[in-house]
């Protein structure tokens, strides 16, 4: 009877919201706008008739910029954009515009800063105030709606007596954000030296206790820890290394993983990853995921092997369409039995409600995942493994039976937006995966997300950042292109025989062509918006616009025979090393882009000889073996571990600085080449697999090999790899 009382207000809800006459959201795909279609404010999508609006009828432009799985969003929504006097007031003295912020990262960005600049803070919602004019003079964030009222008052009554003055101090605020997201540094090289020294810096901000970065609120920051990641990989730095292992069990063992369905949860409320801010995002997957992987590559520990697959497979299972892209979100409310919007009651468990439910193995649950009598989350619990060793097939089959009784509840909304930019780090992380892991499904469903972007998110040369249930909207921004050239060149590393890497050259001059400044920089938009132009080199939810197109011109550079895209990587890093010097702890993901370029690749998938071949490792966990992979293309070849000619370099595998020995290499094929017809040559084509026992410790692999093709040989190259 229950779920009977809750599907019907489930389709009553948007019945009784439609007694009310739509506002000028009408039309609009995004489903954070959608949610706004019918409140009392007469809210517009940014864009010209806004604006107009606002600059003839010589008003102040409410902007309210949120996300459909934003909490405080929904508090606000229903706390003053439902309330008749407040909306009332803010029809007749306002122009209301509201935003999507995940459509509109770069209006995000600019208009959060204004918000910071003002409050010295910043969130969502985003609340800003601009003149007629599209000039912004305040800013704050969730407002209680006493608070809210009075603040458009005053602001009104501000705005009627002393525009002038308004006008005045908003140019100057406007200028004050315009001159940041312009700013210029000037260069500096990012050496071996620096880049240590600012691991070490980073390092010091961690929580040595719970793990992680700083205190509460506690987001993952993954592109620091994988920035930490590459630092400990180049030099065997065993320290950064486990600071970022306690950052991932803290994440994994904690109230941030989602214990019964998989994936991750935004963030958390407290500083030991017990309380989560109940939204799941398509980002956290993909980058939390990533984190697991490479830690798992470095240092083999099933405990983030399983948690990065139930992440993984959660992606499949609930956030991807039926078509193949994935989908952005899930809420952090959900209805209650009455028909309530709650946060967290979908995740949340008492004793009682275990028992209930999984019978003779609820005291197991129980003590495993520390579900207590009063709880920590509004006297239920969030689920947290104890810490404790566990049977993990046992907990695996609780679990499941969980998951069954869990799915019985009012499931969150989901935000069913596909996001270009997210969906290419989600495609990024399932190649990796499906290398990792031997799990094809996850190369599978990257090759269908690449497959629905590139079938319906074209437009004309370029791309579109969204895709709402069908329909594409809304011009693809620097993040998008470079992403999702980034994830293209993942997807051709993984299949080579594919038209990946052709598209992902392709997204590279085109990027060069309409985002490049004179100053080699990269703008956010190929057209200036908001505020004007501005250069993205703060990281947020993903690494910066320009941390992804040196990552990707880099990659390009490694895999083209195409001499444009090294030389458009090396101008690149010389400029962006000094922007990111500027702020590193901002622009993190910057300074490991900067150092790929200067120092090459790090992770287990590394190209070489212009992308003709491509060097993959995987650690066997049952046999403690180092499995080497060296794909080579057709056309090339590499040398021999004794290539019968002096002065070719032999191919050569060293595990702490000693050779492993004659009898661990394959057999060469012996043949001649029409560049030296006179001498046959024993060489390696094809796939090569070569294995190595690793001990335990760091462990430093170096691999160095000579690649040729019937017409020239290259010169040598040499890998480094760390395990532990």
């Amino acid at each position: 009877m229950k779920s009977i009382i809750v599907a019907l207000f489930l389709l009553a809800s948007p019945v009784l919201a439609q007694d009310r006459a739509a506002n000028h959201l009408l039309g609009q795909t995004s489903p954070y706008l959608k949610q706004h279609l019918y409140n009392v404010v007469d809210w517009y999508p940014w864009g010209p008739e806004a604006l107009n609006k606002a600059r003839a009828q010589g008003k102040p432009i409410f902007l309210s910029i949120g996300y459909a799985s934003c909490h405080w969003c929904h508090v606000m929504e229903e706390e003053s954009f439902e309330d008749d006097e407040i909306g009332a007031f803010l029809n007749e003295h306002f122009v209301a515009i509201k935003i999507d912020r995940e459509e509109r990262p770069d209006l995000d960005e600019q208009f959060m800063l204004v918000t910071q600049t003002v409050t010295g803070g910043g969130g969502w919602p985003n609340s800003v105030f601009l003149t007629s004019e599209a000039q912004p003079f305040y800013g704050g964030t969730y407002y209680p709606p006493d608070t809210f009222l009075s603040i458009l008052q005053q602001l009104s009554t501000m705005w009627r007596d002393g525009r002038p003055d308004i006008e005045e101090n908003a140019t100057a605020l406007g200028n004050v954000v315009r001159e940041y997201l312009g700013r210029k540094a000037a260069a500096y090289p990012l050496t071996a030296e620096i880049a240590a020294q600012l691991a070490q810096q980073s390092l010091a901000t961690m929580d040595d206790f719970n793990g992680g970065f700083g205190v509460a609120p506690k987001f993952p920051q993954e592109s620091s820890l994988l920035f930490l990641l590459d630092q400990a990989e180049r030099i065997s730095d065993t320290e950064l290394l486990e600071a970022v292992q306690m950052a991932a069990v803290g994440m994994v063992n904690g109230g941030l993983h989602d214990q019964v369905g998989g994936g991750f949860h935004r963030y958390a409320v407290d500083n030991a990853w017990a309380v989560p801010h109940f939204e799941k995002m398509l980002y956290n997957q993909a980058l939390i995921g990533r984190v697991l992987l490479r830690l798992d590559s470095l240092q083999p520990n099933p405990s983030f092997a399983r948690a990065a697959q139930r992440a993984f497979d959660y992606v499949l299972r609930d956030m991807t369409a039926p078509d193949g892209g994935f989908y952005a979100a899930e809420d952090a409310d959900s209805l209650t039995t009455t028909g309530e919007l709650e946060e967290g009651v979908f995740y949340v468990w008492t004793p009682a409600q275990v028992r209930t439910h999984v019978g003779a193995e609820a005291e197991f649950l129980i003590d495993a995942l520390t579900v207590e009598e009063d709880g920590n989350f509004e006297g239920a619990s969030t689920l947290q493994l104890s810490g404790e060793e566990v049977d993990v097939e046992r907990l695996d089959a609780g679990l499941e039976l969980l998951h069954h009784a869990r799915m019985l509840r009012p499931k969150p909304r989901r935000d069913d937006k596909v996001l270009l930019s997210w969906n290419a780090e989600m495609i990024v992380t399932l190649v990796q995966a499906a290398r990792a892991f031997d799990r094809p499904e996850y190369l599978t469903a990257a090759q269908s997300s690449a497959r629905f972007i590139l079938a319906k998110m074209r437009n004309g040369e370029g791309y579109y950042r969204v895709n709402t249930g069908g329909i594409a909207s809304i011009d693809a921004q620097l993040p998008d292109y470079a992403g999702f050239g980034r994830a293209l060149v993942a997807l051709a590393d993984a299949d080579p025989a594919g038209d990946w890497l052709a598209e992902a050259e392709r997204i590279g001059h085109y990027l060069v062509e309409h985002f490049q400044q004179s100053d080699g920089l990269f703008r956010m938009n190929d057209q200036a918006q908001g505020l004007g132009d501005y250069i993205q080199l703060d990281d947020g939810v993903l690494p910066s616009g320009s941390a992804q197109v040196q990552l990707l011109l880099s990659a390009l550079a490694r895999r083209s025979s195409d001499v444009f895209f090294s030389q458009q990587a090396d101008a690149l890093t010389d400029i962006l090393s000094g922007q990111a010097l500027a702020a590193p702890v901002r622009r993190i993901a910057a300074i490991a882009a900067v150092d790929v370029q200067n120092r090459g690749e790090v992770g287990p998938v590394r190209a070489v000889a212009n992308g003709a071949v491509l060097v993959s490792t995987v650690i066997d966990r049952g046999e403690g073996l180092l499995n080497l992979n060296i794909e080579i293309a057709e056309g090339w070849h590499i040398n021999a571990h004794e290539p019968l000619e002096d002065y070719f370099v032999p191919t050569r595998l060293e595990v702490n600085g000693t050779d492993i020995g004659s009898d661990a290499y394959p057999d060469p094929l012996i043949t001649t080449l029409s560049f030296n017809e006179a001498s046959p040559l024993a060489l390696y084509e094809g796939r090569i697999a070569l294995s190595v026992p690793i001990e335990a410790g760091a462990n430093a692999v170096t691999l160095t090999l000579q690649s040729c093709s019937d017409e020239i040989c290259l010169a040598p190259e040499s890998l480094s790899f760390r395990f532990w």
